[in-house]
């Protein structure tokens, strides 16, 4: 198999660089081998913050991306100039977006990918978590500089689903996906009357989550879902994160019933560092797969040992998958990489991607 990442062959195609002048940044050539791309409508990329990255990284390797069409110019632009490392800063969805884009350009181009990094700079950061990465503090943002300019730097391959066409480590479809549409909504609201700037993301998540999303899920009645195996032989998984040695073939329903939460994930963090998935990078070749109906008042007794994903009980129900399908009774919100879409839908198909990211880890 091709190595995903080799830098003087991008160097060889110097022909394929767009024109001086065809993205907004940077405005010089790059000087290093670390390109640093930022979400401009991440909350995080706070002025004050861009300027502290600006003074600890050359001007000529950071890309500011404001719209879609900057970002896919941009990620031509790293292969094209044969980067090493590209470090996404931003939430999970920026990383999802950078990444797709990545990928999208290295098949039309013929160029292999960096290896990856992650700036956290979102709400969640669920990556972030699961690679044990500094805060964006000024020594935090000096640390993963200084990690990603270093070629012994450790690293891990990341595996990822894809979803919609899209590579992304986890989605689905439940609480966490309500929570996500009423966040963007409370956001919304929140701006329209001029106090959404003065809020942290904490603050607008946890109004949230008490205003609206446990309300609905207190009163309103959980829809039914089916979850079905359309890959290879699946698995449950048994307590200590095994898997059960019975197959479950294709075509089995792995779960059918009212539903908290119906997700994928090839990694244990959601948001803020909660294991939703504890096994879900135990298997290279399989993803994590949790069904449950667990009540508000059984997550709220557990709450400990739910955030950190050692609680058992007999409302959850994981799996070892490489292809699954998702059907709701009626249109719900789902995400995709901790983006919410922008329409409700009652279908998702999630498979396991072939080939894995390099991804720079501090664990």
């Amino acid at each position: 198999m091709e190595p995903l990442f080799r830098p003087e062959l991008a160097r060889r195609n110097t022909s394929l660089i767009p024109r001086p002048g065809s993205l907004p940044r940077p405005t010089a050539a790059g000087t290093g081998d670390v390109a640093v791309v930022l979400n401009r409508n991440a909350r995080g990329v706070t002025a004050r913050r861009l300027g502290r990255l600006r003074a600890l990284h050359p001007e000529g390797d950071l890309f500011l991306s404001e719209s879609a069409e900057h970002s896919r110019r941009i990620a031509e632009e790293i292969l094209v100039r044969g980067y090493g490392t590209a470090l996404f800063g931003g939430g999970d969805g920026t990383f999802v977006r950078c990444l797709n884009d990545l990928w999208a350009a290295s098949e039309q181009l013929g160029l292999p990918l960096p290896r990856l990094g992650v700036l956290p700079l979102g709400t969640g950061n669920a990556l972030g978590h699961f690679l044990g990465l500094a805060s964006p503090s000024p020594r935090g943002l000096l640390t993963e500089l200084t990690r990603a300019r270093d070629p012994r730097s450790l690293e891990r391959p990341l595996s990822l689903l894809r979803v919609d066409g899209l590579l992304t480590p986890f989605a689905g479809t439940g609480l966490d996906s309500q929570i996500l549409e009423d966040y963007r909504r409370t956001s919304k609201t929140l701006d329209a009357i001029k106090i959404g700037a003065l809020l942290a993301s904490t603050v607008r998540y946890a109004l949230a989550v008490a205003l609206c999303s446990v309300p609905r899920f207190v009163l309103r009645k959980l829809p039914q879902v089916e979850v079905v195996n359309v890959g290879g032989p699946a698995y449950a998984v048994l307590p200590d994160g095994q898997p059960d040695p019975t197959p479950l073939p294709r075509g089995t329903v792995l779960y059918r019933g009212p539903c908290t939460l119906a997700g994928a994930a090839t990694i244990p963090c959601f948001g803020f560092g909660v294991r939703i998935f504890p096994f879900a990078h135990l298997l290279a070749d399989k993803f994590q797969v949790r069904c449950t109906d667990a009540s508000a008042l059984e997550a709220l007794a557990h709450l400990p040992s739910v955030l950190r994903g050692d609680y058992r009980s007999p409302s959850l129900r994981d799996f070892y998958c490489d292809a699954v399908e998702i059907h709701v009774e009626r249109p719900v919100p789902m995400q995709i990489g901790g983006d919410v879409l922008e329409q409700r839908r009652d279908f998702m198909r999630i498979e396991k991607a072939e080939h894995p990211v390099r991804i720079l880890s501090a664990t």
